[in-house]
C-alpha cells in the first residue's frame, strides 16, 4: 500500500497548489451557503414586516363604513375608486377592495410573493374582524352566546423528532447539498487526474512505474475522496453554522414565525451513521467519476461525461421534499445512490432506522468495490489510456 499512498501525497500536493481549488472548495461554501439558503428568507421576512407596519394606500369601491373604519384600523388608507381591478393591474393600488351585495371581491396580484400578496392579506385579515363583528351583532340581538360558534376548540401540537424541529424547513436540503458537494467538489480534482493527466502527457509515464495500477487508481482515489468530503462538510457546515448564526441573532419579527432551522440535533451514533453513509456513498461516485475521466481524451471531453451524471441525481434529490408520501420498502435501500438519499434524510430527521442503515451501507461498499474495480479495469485497458 506503500505505492497507493505516495500517489495519494502527489495528488494531495498537486491539490493544494492550486489555491483558488481550495478556496472554492472549502471556504466558497461556508461564506456562500448561509447566504443562498438564509438571505432570500430574511429579505422577504424583513419586507413582510415593514410592509405590516407601514399603511398602504388601497381601492375601495361601494364599501359600507363600518368596512373602511376596519381597514383604516388595520393601516390600511382606503382611495374610492370605480375601476379597482384595473387599478391594481396598472400598480395605482396595491390591492383593492369592492362590495357588492353580500361579498367582498379582493383585488391584487397574488402570482409571486409580492408586496401586494401582503397587502391582500391585510385586508383579508381586517376583513375577517369585521364579518366576526357582524356576526357577534347578530347573535347578541337574539340572545346568543358568540361560543355557540365555536363548540369545541382545537389545539395543534407539533409531533416531530428534536431532529427534524432542528433542521427545519432545510430538514431535506442538507441531504441535497451533501450529495451534490459530493459530486461537485470530487469532479475538479477526479477530471485532473485522469484526462488531465493526459493532456499533460504525465499519465503514461506514471502508469509504467513500479506501481501495481491498482495502487494507482487507489491513490487517486483517495485523494479525490478527500476533497469530496471536505468540499461535502464545508457545504453543510455553512448551512448548519448559518442556522445557528440566524436563529441567536435575528429577531423572531423579521422570519415571520417561521421555523428557520438549518442544523442538526444528532447524537453521537447519528452524526458518525451520517459520516459513514457519506464516505461510502463518495467512495463509490469518486471510483465512477475516474472511470469516465480516464475514458475522455481531454478536459474538456470529461466535463461533458461527468454533467449527466449531476442531472441523474437532481430529480430523486427533489423528491426526498416528498418522501413522507412513499410507502417504504426495503428493496429501496438496495437501490444505487438512492438508497443513500433516503438515508441521509432519514438520518437528519431522526427516523432512519437500523436494518435501513446496514441495507444502505453493505449495498453501497458493494457498489463502490465494483466502481473501483471498473475504474482499475479501464486504467489497465492501453484502448483507454491511448485514447487520445
Amino acid at each position: 500500500m506503500n505505492g497507493a499512498l505516495r500517489i495519494f501525497r502527489k495528488e494531495m500536493l498537486s491539490i493544494l497548489r492550486e489555491r483558488r481549488v481550495l478556496f472554492t472548495t472549502l471556504i466558497l461554501p461556508i461564506i456562500l451557503m448561509p447566504l443562498l439558503m438564509y438571505g432570500p428568507l430574511l429579505f422577504f421576512g424583513n419586507a413582510a414586516r415593514k410592509t405590516a407596519e407601514a399603511t398602504q394606500k388601497v381601492g375601495v369601491q361601494n364599501l359600507p363604513e363600518a368596512a373602511i373604519a376596519a381597514l383604516r384600523a388595520a393601516k390600511l388608507e382606503p382611495v374610492p375608486t370605480d375601476s379597482p381591478l384595473k387599478d391594481v393591474q396598472e400598480k395605482k393600488f396595491q390591492a383593492a377592495v369592492s362590495y357588492q351585495g353580500s361579498t367582498f371581491t379582493v383585488y391584487g396580484r397574488l402570482s409571486g410573493a409580492t408586496q401586494s400578496s401582503l397587502v391582500v392579506g391585510k385586508i383579508q385579515e381586517a376583513l375577517r374582524g369585521y364579518k366576526d363583528q357582524l356576526v357577534a351583532q347578530a347573535l347578541q340581538e337574539r340572545g346568543l352566546s358568540t361560543q355557540i360558534l365555536e363548540p369545541v376548540s382545537i389545539r395543534t401540537q407539533d409531533a416531530s423528532r428534536p431532529q427534524e424541529r432542528a433542521a427545519g424547513i432545510f430538514a431535506f436540503l442538507i441531504p441535497y447539498f451533501l450529495v451534490i458537494f459530493i459530486l461537485n467538489g470530487g469532479q475538479a480534482v477526479a477530471i485532473d487526474a485522469t484526462a488531465g493527466e493526459k493532456e499533460k502527457g504525465t499519465l503514461e509515464a506514471l502508469l509504467s512505474a513500479p506501481v501495481p495500477v491498482f495502487q494507482i487508481v487507489l491513490g487517486k482515489a483517495l485523494a479525490v475522496l478527500t476533497v469530496a468530503l471536505a468540499a461535502a462538510f464545508a457545504g453543510v457546515a455553512g448551512i448548519v453554522l448559518g442556522g445557528t448564526v440566524m436563529r441567536s441573532l435575528v429577531p423572531q419579527e423579521i422570519l415571520g414565525g417561521s421555523p428557520l432551522g438549518g442544523g442538526l440535533s444528532l447524537g453521537p451514533a447519528g452524526y458518525l451513521a451520517l459520516l459513514l453513509t457519506a464516505v461510502l456513498f463518495a467512495a463509490m461516485m469518486v471510483s465512477v467519476q475516474l472511470s469516465l475521466g480516464v475514458y475522455a481524451r481531454t478536459f474538456k471531453e470529461a466535463q461533458s461525461y461527468m454533467a449527466p451524471l449531476l442531472l441523474v441525481f437532481i430529480v430523486p434529490l427533489l423528491l426526498l421534499q416528498f418522501s413522507d408520501f412513499l410507502t417504504q420498502q426495503s428493496w429501496y435501500y438496495l437501490v444505487p445512490a438512492f438508497n443513500v438519499m433516503l438515508l441521509l434524510d432519514g438520518l437528519v430527521k431522526g427516523s432512519a432506522e437500523q436494518g435501513q442503515a446496514t441495507l444502505t451501507w453493505l449495498s453501497t461498499l458493494m457498489y463502490a468495490a465494483l466502481a473501483l474495480g471498473l475504474a482499475v479495469r479501464n486504467f489497465r485497458r492501453e484502448e483507454v489510456v491511448f485514447r487520445n
